[in-house]
């Protein structure tokens, strides 16, 4: 009801959009671009072509995928425009202090580590856990939000779940 509120232009159902999915699109977009002024910007960018698209939207409950698809044609081509700076090392991130007691599960727990871990994942792959296991959208969603098949989708969340825990599994060594 918020959307088709929205769309009739009521500024109150639009803020409370933005209030309700702010965070979470924020959390996507610093996941493709990391943290800073930079995912502000790109952040402000989507939202003001949803304001602008809303009217355009057909079906209103589909608004949280079709808010995502935005953040994500925004969001690529952010990084098309610009050349994405090294991630961290893995080397330099560290897990605990006692490495002897280190298992997936405490690695797992620690969300610190998890964000730095997907940050050396590719962007398809990245995109594809985030939106998966962080903003918890189905396999279908996915592939409408990013513009690919679902088999497409299912194979970058199996490639990228396996980087991981390699990635992962990689640190009970450091």
């Amino acid at each position: 009801m918020l959307v088709v509120q929205a769309q009739m232009r009521d500024h109150a159902a639009f803020h409370e959009l933005v209030r309700r999915y702010e965070r979470r699109v924020l959390y996507y977009i610093r996941r493709m671009v990391g943290d800073g002024e930079e995912s502000l910007d790109v952040a402000q960018e989507v939202w003001l072509l949803v304001f602008r698209r809303l009217a355009s939207l057909d079906a209103p409950e589909a608004f949280r995928v079709w808010l995502y698809k935005i953040a994500h044609d925004v969001t690529v081509t952010h990084l098309r425009r610009r050349k994405r700076p090294a991630a961290l090392p893995l080397e330099e991130i560290t897990t605990t202090d006692q490495a002897d007691d280190w298992n997936e599960l405490e690695a797992l727990e620690q969300a610190d580590l998890v964000h730095r871990t997907l940050e050396q994942l590719s962007p398809p792959h990245r995109e594809a856990l985030t939106l998966r296991f962080l903003e918890g959208l189905e396999v279908a969603e996915i592939a409408e939000v990013v513009g690919c098949s679902p088999g497409t989708v299912k194979s970058r969340l199996h490639y990228a779940k396996h980087a991981l825990r390699e990635q992962l599994q990689g640190l009970r060594h450091v």
